[in-house]
């Protein structure tokens, strides 16, 4: 009798030790290519106690640093952010975290695929997070790409032949011929076309201004090409010499001022928001 309770409470213990592991994430649905971003995952492990791996994957053009990984290895490799215990935390729940950057030049939607692998009674079983994709700048290419060249010298050139041979001679003398009306027309190498002066004027920046000494502002992204940013105070830039063009919000004198635009950048949907550091005009490290 006392053997059969005995058998009966310790299989209850061992039951009791396992339990299916649940998660989830919490990760934006955009972000600016040269900005950052952070992964938020929370963990119900229960009483499970044996070896766990977190393991999500990251496609090209993200990378990824820790941030909280509750005393596991973090890693970033094989196109992943890893975290391993060997032992996981002692609480129920918790929380780990990490931060995204966007290269530069990155576009579209991506996809983060994500698993917990994990030991329990023995037996090996895997949590698969629902389908999760996060879109970066516009799900396609910027406008840039089809701007037309503004080298006079070859933009346009089948109208430009089309136009002279059907404009009638009326002298003799080729020197003292005007040339053809629409010759005249050609764009000039700064003219925009009608869909970039709607989205350039309606974005309200201004060169950066130059400061004496160590100034602080909030750099909410950089564009290869202008795009819309709405809601953005004392919104400036400054381009840089590969032809890209940083966004930059406020200028104070202590960090603590910048701190405070940060958060009402990230609030305003810049997850990717930093503080960048200047003197006497230029960014410092």
């Amino acid at each position: 009798m006392y053997k059969y309770y005995f058998i009966l409470f310790f299989f209850l213990t061992n039951v009791s030790f396992g339990q299916d592991i649940t998660a989830s994430q919490k990760i934006p649905t955009n972000a600016l290519p040269g900005t950052d971003f952070i992964v938020e995952t929370i963990i119900n492990k229960g009483k499970n106690r044996d070896f766990m791996k977190f393991f999500q994957e990251i496609s090209e053009g993200l990378t990824a640093t820790e941030i909280e990984s509750q005393n596991g290895t973090f890693t970033f490799a094989d196109g992943g952010a890893k975290i391993i215990w060997i032992a996981p935390p002692m609480d129920e729940t918790f929380t780990i975290s990490y931060k995204v950057t966007v290269n530069s030049g990155v576009y579209g939607t991506k996809t983060l695929p994500a698993k917990i692998s994990y030991i329990t009674n023995n037996e090996r079983k895997t949590f698969d997070f629902p389908a999760t994709s996060i879109i970066i700048g516009t799900a396609t290419p910027p406008v840039q790409k089809v701007i037309p060249s503004t080298n006079p010298t070859t933009s346009n050139q089948p109208v430009k032949t089309a136009l002279v041979t059907t404009t009638p001679v009326t002298t003799t003398n080729p020197v003292k011929t005007n040339p053809p009306a629409e010759q005249k027309k050609a764009p000039t190498t700064n003219a925009a076309s009608p869909t970039q002066s709607a989205i350039f004027s309606k974005i309200p920046t201004s060169a950066l201004p130059s400061s004496t000494g160590k100034m602080y502002r909030v750099q909410i992204g950089a564009f290869s090409a202008k795009p819309k940013i709405d809601g953005v105070p004392e919104l400036t830039t400054l381009v840089m010499d590969n032809g890209m063009t940083k966004y930059f919000s406020g200028n104070y004198s202590t960090y603590e001022e910048a701190l405070k635009r940060k958060k009402e950048m990230i609030e305003k949907g810049f997850q990717g928001a930093f503080i960048v550091s200047f003197e006497n005009g230029k960014i410092v490290k």
